[in-house]
C-alpha cells in the first residue's frame, strides 16, 4: 500500500512544477488526481495532508498572500518531505522499490 504513495508524490510533484504559475490551482487533471487518491486511501495521512496543503495554498493565491510560484515551491518542498520519510519508514521495514 505504501508503494503507490511514492507514485503518488513522484505524480504529484510532477504535476505541481508543470502547474507553475497561475495554473498551480486550475489544473483541472490535478485535482481529478487528488481527489481520486483521497477517496482510494482516505486513510493515508501523508496524501490528506498533501491534499489539505494544495487546497490552502490556493486560497492563499487567491487572496493574494503568496505568489504562485512561492506556493508550488512550498509544495514541492513538502512532496520531496512526504517522499523522504516514506522511504526512511519503507527502509526500516526492508522493502525496496
Amino acid at each position: 500500500m505504501k508503494e503507490y504513495l511514492i507514485i503518488l508524490i513522484l505524480c504529484v510533484g510532477t504535476l505541481a512544477w508543470a502547474d507553475e504559475g497561475e495554473k498551480f490551482c486550475n489544473n483541472p487533471k490535478a485535482w481529478e488526481h487528488f481527489n481520486s487518491m483521497v477517496e482510494e486511501y482516505p486513510t493515508d495521512i501523508a496524501v490528506q495532508i498533501l491534499h489539505a496543503l494544495k487546497i490552502g495554498l490556493c486560497v492563499k493565491i487567491q487572496n493574494n498572500s503568496i505568489s504562485p510560484s512561492e506556493a508550488t515551491k512550498l509544495f514541492n518542498n513538502m512532496v520531496d518531505s512526504a517522499a523522504d520519510l516514506r522511504g526512511k519508514e519503507n527502509a526500516s521495514e526492508g522493502q525496496d522499490f
